[in-house]
């Protein structure tokens, strides 16, 4: 019963059991409660979001986030492991998200690096398996993802993030995979304040605007706020820091699923 209900969900929602589901799955709960507007972000997460931003990394860190679905088997787990290099940084991530009879994988390997004082680059290399118990075979595809990122100067940075831009597809088995483009803006107008836009644009569908805020509110807490538009989604989160632990939680809100909470642990060596 409870994969039935979970194949009616899915399709009443217009995914197809055909269709990667997640595409690129976001991870780090400090992206979700700014609505995934973090392409201009530079913490641990970027390996998820943009990996220019790895570039930016000194030391040995690690992370694990939970998202919890709107029904159990659509939660949604990631893993991230990033090690400086001399010239930048690597970093290794999976996310797994479903259940005994429905799973999608993604693992990658990403490399980031600074190309000149103010502007870094990144690069990633994706696989992605589906697997759907019954009348479906298990799908495997290949594909990498890059960025770049700019700081203008200590209060403006500009980013942008492309995923699979050859968006290909197995006709013949009707399998896809989109591209999906970001584009965004960092502004830090005081040393408490982050604001962010970002717009999003996936094949096959139209751009979404999203729009954030972080405040510090103490050097080890900080409070978060996130809209993203079509689907609409309000975002809040918050972080605690202390010493090289970081915990942070996020929750966000749809019009007619309800609410989504997540939390994501990191620790820096």
């Amino acid at each position: 019963m409870r994969f039935i209900g979970f194949c009616v969900l899915v399709h009443f929602f217009g995914v197809s059991a055909l269709t990667l589901t997640g595409a690129n799955p976001p991870a780090g709960s400090r992206s979700a409660g700014m609505a995934h507007a973090s392409v201009a972000l530079t913490d641990l997460w970027s390996v998820h979001h943009n990996q220019a931003g790895l570039a930016f990394a000194e030391s040995l860190a690690v992370g694990f986030y939970h998202q919890g679905g709107y029904v159990r088997e659509m939660d949604h787990q990631a893993l991230v492991v990033l090690v400086p290099v001399f010239s930048g940084a690597l970093a290794t991530s999976s996310t797994f998200y479903g259940y005994e009879h429905y799973q999608e994988i993604k693992a990658g390997i990403a490399y980031g690096r600074q190309l000149a004082a103010n502007l870094a680059a990144g690069i990633q290399l994706d696989y992605f398996r589906t697997r759907f118990s019954g009348a479906f075979q298990d799908v495997d595809l290949v594909t990498f993802e890059a960025g770049l990122h700019l700081r203008v100067n200590d209060h403006w940075s500009l980013a942008t993030h492309v995923f699979n831009p050859l968006s290909y597809e197995q006709s013949r088995r009707n399998r896809y995979l989109p591209a999906v483009y970001r584009m965004g803006v960092l502004w830090a107008p005081y040393g408490q304040w982050t604001m962010l836009v970002e717009v999003e644009k996936r094949s096959r569908s139209a751009p979404m605007l999203k729009a954030a805020l972080e405040y510090e509110l103490t050097p080890c807490f900080c409070l978060r706020s996130g809209l993203s538009l079509d689907p609409l989604l309000h975002c809040f989160g918050l972080g605690y820091a202390w010493s090289s632990f970081q915990a942070d939680l996020a929750f966000s809100f749809h019009p007619l699923l309800g609410r989504l909470s997540n939390f994501s642990l990191s620790y820096v060596f």
